[in-house]
């Protein structure tokens, strides 16, 4: 059999009192430890750094997929559709409580709010500007907020069944509009309700 130093690792016959290599002792006062194999060593370490490595591609994959699920993923999709001004997609991602409303509210509000927004973007920045946005935080309204809101939503639309929403979020974005050195940053926050499965966009403002 062999065995190898707690110092060098050097590999010794195994009933070797010193290391050939350098000197330290197997055995008694003053002896070095002795340590695990090199092979047994490469055998964990094949087996550990894998598992690493693993966990962290599955902890980089779940936020990307989490980024176009759910609320985030539908902050992406508003965010898109409001810097290029596509007021069908914002309809299309909003509340189903529009379909209660007169005819082409939904269309009206959108226009007004985004149009407003990028009306002083070009205004104070220029007319051929870039939007960034970051999120600062999404939270859930309160209880008291969110039966707050839903009778807003039920006065404002008797028809529809407020019910169906089972939780309203708030994502509070740090929008910046920048061309050349000219650059303006303002704050919005997207209201969105979970209706079933599905997040849907209540407004902007």
């Amino acid at each position: 059999m062999a065995k190898y130093c707690g110092q060098c690792g050097f590999k010794a016959d195994d009933d070797a009192k010193v290391c050939g290599r350098c000197g330290a002792f197997f055995d008694g006062p003053g002896s070095a430890p002795v340590p695990a194999s090199p092979n047994k060593l490469k055998k964990i370490f094949k087996i550990v750094i894998p598992l690493m490595i693993l966990a962290i591609v599955a902890v980089v994959a779940a936020n990307i997929v989490f980024s176009f699920i759910g609320s985030k993923g539908l902050v992406r999709k508003v965010m898109k559709a409001y810097r290029d001004y596509d007021i069908h997609t914002l309809i299309s991602l909003s509340s189903d409580m529009y379909y209660y409303g007169e005819e082409e509210v939904a269309e009206q509000y959108f226009e007004d709010s985004v149009g407003t927004d990028q009306d002083e973007f070009e205004d104070l920045v220029g007319h051929s500007y870039k939007l960034s946005y970051e999120v600062n935080e999404i939270y859930d309204l309160s209880e008291r907020r969110l039966d707050e809101a839903l009778d807003v939503i039920e006065l404002g639309y008797p028809e529809f069944d407020v019910s169906v929403i089972e939780k309203i979020s708030i994502a509070n974005l740090a929008v910046t509009a920048k061309q050349g050195k000219k650059s303006i940053k303002r704050e919005i926050n997207i209201w969105m309700t979970k209706e079933g499965d599905a997040w849907k966009l209540l407004y902007i403002e």
